[in-house]
């Protein structure tokens, strides 16, 4: 069978209460990476991120957004990851000029914020945050521990990256498993080392069966999981108001339209001036149309 390309897939294994799912990033890595000229410290990390950032997203019950966020020091200052409901990612990542190799210094005392966004259609929009320190060895085992602290589920998490290929295998303990239950122990024990970029290699039977052949598994549809970002001229402008008018002003001085260029997917936009004074008057009821 051949390997699915940006698809995330779940799995369960029969009779144990505990779920699983296999994700790997291919044209959505690429797009991803190639929106910025990643140095070779972080490039890794934001695929371990977007990987992660489809395994956790693919929880939401409800039209909304899962955010991602990791907040460093001077090396990583900060990784953002963002999917909704239906899968669909955008990430960024901005750091500083001297960059060590291990990820335990690349987030020294920072710390992991996940928000949960629902878009309120028909009711009221919630919104949930949940923050953890950034204490562990490896990206994964970081959300580990948000897993237990803030959801009270055990969770593995592996999380790898080249530049071909994000990929990710999450294994979660439900409340229903079968109190003094051994098997996810040894789960957790047999996953340790693992290769998962090498191993995503297989297709999703191989795979699993390569790793787990005493249990009886069964696999759900391969959902995709694409890059898209949701910037418009619509939400360029609602960014534009959040400044002040002396900053927008400035911005205007200049001849001709103000280029702006989303953070996210690299895409540019221009502003005109005449649509600059607007927004201007907008945010000051002093300001008198365009600037010249």
């Amino acid at each position: 069978m051949a390997v699915g390309k940006d698809t995330l897939r779940r799995f369960i294994f029969e009779g144990e209460d505990i779920l699983g799912s296999i994700v790997r990033l291919d044209d959505v890595w690429d797009a991803l990476r190639t929106a910025d000229n990643y140095p070779s410290q972080i490039e890794p990390l934001v695929g371990e991120a977007a990987a992660a950032a489809a395994l956790l997203g693919r929880s939401l019950k409800f039209d909304g957004r899962l955010t991602f966020q990791v907040q460093g020091s001077e090396h990583l200052r900060l990784l953002v990851m963002q999917t909704d409901n239906k899968l669909n990612l955008r990430g960024i990542a901005r750091y500083g000029d001297k960059l060590p190799e291990y990820f335990t210094e690349l987030v020294e005392g920072g710390l992991l914020t996940i928000t949960i966004e629902s878009d309120g259609l028909g009711g009221k929009a919630e919104r949930y945050q949940s923050v953890v320190p950034l204490s562990e060895k490896t990206l994964g085992d970081c959300l580990g521990v948000y897993y237990r602290q803030s959801v009270q589920l055990p969770t593995v998490l592996l999380l790898d990256a080249s530049n071909q290929r994000a990929a990710g295998l999450m294994l979660q303990a439900m409340p229903e498993r079968k109190p003094g239950s051994g098997r996810w122990k040894q789960l957790v024990e047999e996953l340790k080392g693992m290769d998962v970029l090498r191993m995503s290699g297989l297709d999703d039977n191989a795979l699993l069966s390569a790793l787990f052949p005493e249990d009886d598994i069964r696999l759900f549809t391969p959902e995709p999981v694409a890059f898209r970002c949701d910037c418009s001229d619509q939400r360029i402008e609602n960014m534009l108001r959040m400044f002040g008018v002396d900053e927008l002003s400035s911005l205007a001085s200049d001849p001709g339209p103000v280029e702006i260029r989303c953070e996210f997917c690299n895409k540019g936009y221009e502003v005109s001036g005449e649509r600059m004074g607007k927004l201007i008057a907008e945010i000051s009821p002093s300001a008198s149309g365009p600037l010249h």
